[in-house]
């Protein structure tokens, strides 16, 4: 993976290699990494071997065992039909991660390209780009996925293309912020001087400086879509019945929750571990990748 060089005031770069062992080692000795892993690994792992676990499928009904409270037999309960809501909850988290990783690479990915176009060439480029980019951010963002998701419908693309619509913008904007910032330093006038190419000074100068602040907005980016996509689901619009998601569970649970408190809590409260752990896990890379963070 390549190097990513992170400015300092004095005009001197620290280099962070991803791959290299130190780099490793360094990442994982943070706290708060350390805590986002603590949450995270045991709820992959499950949501990963949940077939492989002894509890019943997530569409699997067992009349006899309706809205049964949490036990050895069903540690989350089971719901109205009988289902068990612990299966449900790793299918609803299986989907929520997907939803999340695909947004935050998706949103990166664009708001890479588009924002190093804006800043790096100016011109008609950045104006045009920054007033389409404007235009998506006067609206918040639930707001306007809501509105994306109603014109392009209901499943699990929509869903991620109205909630990567709703945060590019974002990323274009510090995209271009890293690369003002970048482009009128020392080393990139030097380049110029020895005629290096407008391409190689992107890829190899531009874009690799601004991937560490990126990264910590991915994270976030992830965290968000996670909540979104519940917040979707829960208003009926994001993934549909009977596919299980963390929001139509937390829905399902909503009229139940005087006598059945555990349908919506529990898959609630998971919803909240991740979102809170990839916030964690965000902040770790900060620290990490910043120098002043480090001292």
């Amino acid at each position: 993976m390549a190097l990513i060089s992170i400015p300092l005031p004095a005009h001197r770069s620290i280099q962070f290699n991803f791959s290299s062992l130190n780099g490793t080692i360094r990442l994982l000795s943070n706290r708060r990494v350390q805590l986002a892993l603590m949450i995270l690994v045991p709820i992959l792992l499950l949501t990963v071997f949940r077939p492989f676990l002894p509890i019943p499928g997530p569409l699997e009904t067992n009349l006899r065992a309706m809205t049964k409270p949490p036990s050895f037999v069903h540690l989350f309960g089971t719901d109205r039909m009988g289902r068990d809501i612990l299966s449900r909850t790793l299918a609803g988290v299986q989907i929520s991660m997907f939803v999340g990783f695909a947004v935050a690479l998706l949103s990166l990915t664009v708001g890479l390209v588009m924002g190093t176009l804006a800043g790096f060439f100016g011109g008609v480029i950045d104006r045009v780009m920054m007033t389409i980019t404007d235009i998506f951010l006067a609206f918040p963002s639930l707001l306007l996925a809501i509105g994306l998701v109603s014109v392009m419908g209901t499943g699990m693309l929509p869903v991620v293309l109205a909630i990567s619509l709703s945060d590019v913008p974002r990323f274009i904007r510090l995209q271009r912020s890293l690369v003002l910032s970048l482009r009128s330093r020392a080393y990139i006038d030097a380049a110029r001087t020895v005629k290096a190419s407008q391409m190689w000074l992107m890829t190899r100068h531009i874009v690799p400086n601004t991937l560490a602040p990126l990264l910590v907005a991915a994270s976030i980016a992830a965290a968000n879509a996670i909540l979104v996509e519940a917040g979707l689901s829960f208003l009926g619009l994001g993934i549909m019945p009977p596919a299980p998601s963390l929001g139509n569970l937390i829905r399902d649970g909503q009229t139940y929750l005087e006598q059945a408190w555990w349908i919506s809590t529990l898959p609630g409260a998971v919803i909240l571990l991740i979102a809170i752990s990839l916030h964690f896990l965000s902040d770790g890379i900060r620290q990490v990748l910043d120098p002043r963070s480090r001292k």
